[in-house]
């Protein structure tokens, strides 16, 4: 793939990919593959693989012509499983009876609560933030629930 801007960061802000990013996100991989690697390997790369407006999405903007998003075509794998739910975006199914998924859905809950990458996963699908963000938040604390279990937000015509 394209080495894009590197050594240095790309025009939009994407470093450049680990090295090893290719190792790490091969599920058959048996000595350095793991979904929790690449996925850690991955995080600065989810901008490249969305759409939401860069300019009324400020809490996940797309930055998809950075010139070096290209080295994050491995992490397909990562994206795909971060979008594997059963239902809403936040009922994820990360859990597989495979050796290269090495994150559990415990860990998962933990994680998106916890950490600011999952905000990126959770709100890129909306163009026009500041209203998720209102209609999200109560008593000045956004939830989630309040969006992604409200059927009105959900795509009936798929």
């Amino acid at each position: 793939y394209s080495s894009g801007n590197c050594p240095d960061e790309g025009s939009l802000g994407v470093p450049c990919a680990p090295d090893d990013i290719a190792d790490l996100c091969n599920k058959y991989d048996r000595d350095n593959g793991s979904f929790r690697e690449c996925l850690a390997a991955c995080e600065p790369g989810f901008c490249c693989v969305h759409d939401a407006d860069r300019e009324l999405n400020f809490l996940a903007p797309n930055c998809n012509t950075d010139e070096n998003c290209a080295q994050y075509a491995y992490c397909y794998i990562a994206w795909w499983k971060l979008h594997d739910t059963i239902g809403p975006a936040l009922f994820l199914q990360i859990e597989q009876d495979d050796e290269f998924y090495d994150v559990n859905a415990d860990e998962i809950a933990d994680y998106q609560n916890e950490n600011p990458f999952f905000q990126q996963v959770l709100l890129h699908h909306f163009d026009d933030i500041q209203v998720i963000i209102d209609d999200g938040t109560v008593d000045n604390e956004f939830n989630a629930d309040r969006i992604f279990l409200d059927p009105d937000y959900w795509e009936t015509d798929i």
